[in-house]
């Protein structure tokens, strides 16, 4: 964790050293809406005590009115962890973005994997907007253990509401590694939200609401026999992310995701939730906040 901060660190000092107006956002991961990343064939039951841990730090930084920088160290419990600069031109009815990406730290065998980020929004300011994003990492798919890949899609429909803005939204994440020259692991995301992003001018809070659908599949592919197994767990979830802005210079964060109802499958078997709390209680969260400078 250490020399990921410290990669980090060294690449925001070196891309914002001249410049001003800096935003530094901190926030640490954690949840049970997972399974487990060490296993190499299939889960019959999801215990949820069972839990992932992650941070990101970042920066923004607006070079001027129509330019801005994103940099930095961004965890995701699909993706695993990312070192993002991402340019954003922005004008009034469009905004383009687009920047390399690395896999960072995933795995032993490839410290480093390149990618390329694209974005795209058009928008009537105060009526609606459609928005696309790209992420996809660069290169052959695998040739040695421990190669893998990062793909992120997003798919974006919104409008405004008096202090509100409403959006349909598909999301799709994937990560595949090579655990030996016998066995690949792919990690799949895909979810279907209703989001409902409320605030209101001259009020230190603003609430997001997400209502999701999310599906994550797990599958391990036996190269050497032309085959898989696969795990599936589906989960409608409701959630929300806080902002508070305690002054001019630091605005707190919380996310949270939890699972209203979850259904899964182990091949052609139901996958076993836990019945109890706190075990049966699933959810993804984060905590953090934001710096300006």
């Amino acid at each position: 964790m250490f020399r990921r901060f410290s990669v980090t660190l060294i690449l925001l000092v070196s891309i914002t050293f001249s410049l001003q107006a800096l935003e530094l956002t901190g926030l640490l991961h954690s949840g049970n809406l997972s399974f487990d990343k060490m296993a190499k064939t299939t889960q019959s039951s999801i215990s949820g005590s069972s839990f992932f841990y992650g941070a990101s730090l970042y920066a923004t930084q607006k070079i001027n009115d129509a330019l801005s920088l994103d940099a930095g160290l961004v965890y995701d419990p699909v993706l695993r962890y990312t070192t993002i600069t991402r340019f954003q031109y922005n004008q009034d009815y469009i905004t383009l973005g687009v920047g390399p990406f690395f896999g960072t730290f995933n795995t032993t065998g490839k410290i480093l994997q390149p990618g390329i980020s694209t974005e795209v929004k058009a928008q009537l300011p105060g009526i609606l907007y459609a928005s696309l994003r790209s992420d996809s990492t660069i290169g052959a798919r695998f040739s040695e253990d421990g190669d893998y890949s990062q793909e992120y899609s997003a798919i974006s429909l919104g409008y405004y509401i008096p202090n509100a803005i409403c959006s349909f939204n598909l999301i799709t994440k994937e990560f595949a590694v090579r655990k030996s020259s016998t066995l690949e692991i792919t990690d799949s995301f895909k979810e279907y939200s209703f989001k409902v992003d409320i605030f209101q001018k001259n009020v230190p809070y603003g609430v997001l609401l997400n209502f999701a659908y999310q599906q994550l599949t797990r599958n391990y592919a036996d190269t050497s026999a032309s085959s898989s197994t696969e795990n599936v767990l589906n989960s409608i979830v409701l959630g929300t992310k806080f902002t508070f802005r305690a002054n001019d210079a630091l605005t707190l964060l919380a996310e949270l995701e939890s699972s209203v109802y979850s259904f899964g499958s182990e091949e052609d078997e139901d996958l076993t939730l836990p019945d109890g709390l706190p075990e049966a209680y699933l959810f993804r969260a984060a905590l953090g906040a934001t710096w300006s400078f």
